[in-house]
């Protein structure tokens, strides 16, 4: 028996009758992810479409490395595998990052110079640049610079290099000594790990590339969600008192909140 996009059981839920499938598609990432795995017949019913419609979309999810698919169903990719690829990252806690992005982009001033970093959650911020209308975005991002070359009214300088497809940017001596001959307004970057108030990073080339773009900012901002704190590195990338701006979400633990509020940076908590 042939499927397609408009077979529906039914006694499906109406809500989730009738959607587009990308819409659909999103939703099932989102139960997947809350539900940590589940089976095509599961998605069928809540969905109202067919097995073969859930096979369809879970091997499009999954190409797009928003679910990880495995034998009858999905699963949620973890953060430890995620960790591993730039495809996996941009879908990891999306909804956290687009709420810490639409909140640091408010500290873009207009016709402003600002540098952004190659992480997931700074990416985030491309959707409000043309909006908040800075002069000059400055990245080693290839997905940024990709971006910002199709918006008319921003001029971009791309830092250039090595290329690592794992990060999707560009890292290393090369990107630094451009970075070295820059300035810029604001500096915006992420992290992967903040321990005994510093910012990490488990990759060294990443961490010298990171520092460079924060040393070329008159006010340095950071954006990371609460999780990232007390998670392991290796390398040091500055110390959080060096640290001008910080954005964060509001599940951070009171006591290293408390922590970070005696190192003095402003802190904007955004409500998840």
């Amino acid at each position: 028996m042939a499927y397609n996009e408009s077979d529906v059981k039914n006694d499906a839920p109406d809500a989730a009758q009738g959607l587009p499938p990308e819409t659909r598609r999103e939703e099932i990432t989102g139960h997947v992810n809350k539900s940590r795995s589940c089976r095509v017949e599961e998605l069928a019913e809540i969905f109202g479409v067919s097995a073969m419609t859930i096979h369809r979309d879970l091997e499009q999810l999954a190409k797009e490395g928003r679910v990880e698919r495995i034998r009858g169903g999905a699963r949620a990719i973890t953060a430890r595998l995620a960790e591993r690829d730039v495809r996996l990252r941009r879908h990891l806690n999306a909804e956290v990052k687009r709420q810490l992005a639409a909140t640091a982009a408010q500290l873009i001033e207009r016709n402003s110079v600002i540098a952004l970093d190659d992480s997931t959650t700074i990416g985030a911020l491309g959707s409000y640049l043309e909006e908040r209308e800075p002069s000059t975005v400055i990245t080693h991002s290839l997905a940024l610079m990709g971006a910002v070359s199709a918006m008319a009214h921003i001029d971009m300088v791309g830092l250039g290099g090595q290329y690592y497809a794992e990060t999707d940017s560009f890292l290393g001596s090369i990107v630094v000594e451009q970075a070295q001959r820059l300035m810029a307004d604001a500096v915006f970057v992420s992290t992967t790990a903040i321990k005994d108030q510093a910012l990490l990073h488990p990759d060294a080339e990443a961490a010298r590339t990171k520092r460079s773009l924060l040393q070329m900012g008159r006010r340095k901002i950071l954006v990371m969600d609460s999780s990232k704190f007390e998670s392991a590195g290796i390398y040091h990338v500055m110390d959080l008192a060096e640290i001008d701006d910080v954005v964060i979400d509001d599940q951070l633990d009171q006591r290293l909140m408390s922590e970070l509020q005696g190192l003095g940076p402003r802190i904007h908590i955004v409500s998840t």
